[in-house]
């Protein structure tokens, strides 16, 4: 250790975790450097498991404050789709939550995410996880994915159907088939939660899947960027009983729709009557006040 005041008293386990995190953080800044060294494939794989030893072990901050929240929230037996599943940042805590009796579904329809996803979850020897490399939120039976570049930088996590955006430039793609939730859960027992983040296209991944949250009514988790997207959605699910939340200071606050106010990562919380009662303190009607106004 270099001996300052700040590294001094640390163990080296400690050290190494804070420099993880520093890593982890200023990962735009590395991430030329890293490709260069390692490659494209060993890169994602090790940002997939340095997410998890980190989350796990040293704790992350308020930007992933949705993934702690599942342990209040996702119960033993459940069954969760994960859509839009990335690198299984969501997709690995919610196996370990759902234990055997539940299910987890993870769809990650480009290849190259897909893939590192798999490795993941076969090293992790997770059973209840079953994986799909579908898009979804496309109007035809296939679409054009891309990775676009942005301020001269490859973003995979930018990853989306190039049509939703077609400003973007591009550098990679690929053909991909498309799917509806009606067909992909037509036959599951029951749905419980579902997760959705997939740069744009979140109403019309539920507008594929009215049947099967009609008849299940799951806990609904997505990235909304926009009001509008926020107003559309409460206005497609509110037949069905559901409301809008935001998630502050652990606490899901019930939200004006018609409000300018933000959820941090823009994530919204769409609960429908029968597991706003079981959640119950989780839900206030007040404004703890993290969100912007």
């Amino acid at each position: 250790m270099c001996g300052c005041a700040n590294c001094a008293g640390r163990s080296p386990r400690t050290f190494a975790y804070s420099l993880i995190i520093l890593i982890f953080i200023r990962m735009n800044r590395l991430k030329k450097l890293l490709l260069f060294l390692v490659g494209e494939k060993r890169y994602l794989s090790l940002l997939a498991s340095s997410f998890q030893t980190l989350y796990k072990t040293v704790g992350l901050g308020i930007d992933y404050q949705d993934i702690y929240f599942l342990r209040e929230i996702i119960r033993e037996g459940y069954y969760c789709a994960d859509i839009g599943a990335h690198l299984g940042y969501y997709t690995l805590e919610l196996s370990r939550l759902v234990k055997t009796s539940g299910k987890v579904l993870a769809i990650e329809p480009m290849s190259k995410f897909h893939h590192t996803l798999r490795k993941l979850v076969s090293g992790s020897r997770a059973s209840n996880i079953t994986l799909y490399q579908f898009a979804m939120g496309g109007d035809s039976d296939y679409v054009e994915m891309g990775i676009p570049k942005v301020n001269k930088t490859k973003k995979f996590a930018y990853a989306r159907i190039m049509k939703s955006n077609t400003y973007l430039e591009y550098i990679e793609s690929e053909r991909v088939k498309n799917e509806t939730g009606d067909n992909l859960f037509y036959d599951l027992p029951r749905l419980d939660f579902v997760k959705c983040d997939v740069e744009g296209l979140e109403i019309p991944v539920f507008k594929g899947m009215m049947q099967t949250i009609a008849r299940h009514k799951p806990i609904l988790l997505c990235e909304l960027a926009e009001k509008n997207e926020r107003i559309t959605l409460h206005e497609m699910l509110l037949p069905l009983g559901y409301k809008t939340y935001l998630l502050e200071n652990k606490k899901l606050v019930l939200l004006d729709i018609h409000s300018d106010r933000k959820a941090i990562s823009h994530n919204h919380y769409y609960i429908p009557a029968e597991h706003a009662e079981r959640l119950g303190s989780l839900i206030v009607s007040g404004r703890p006040g993290l969100a912007g106004q």
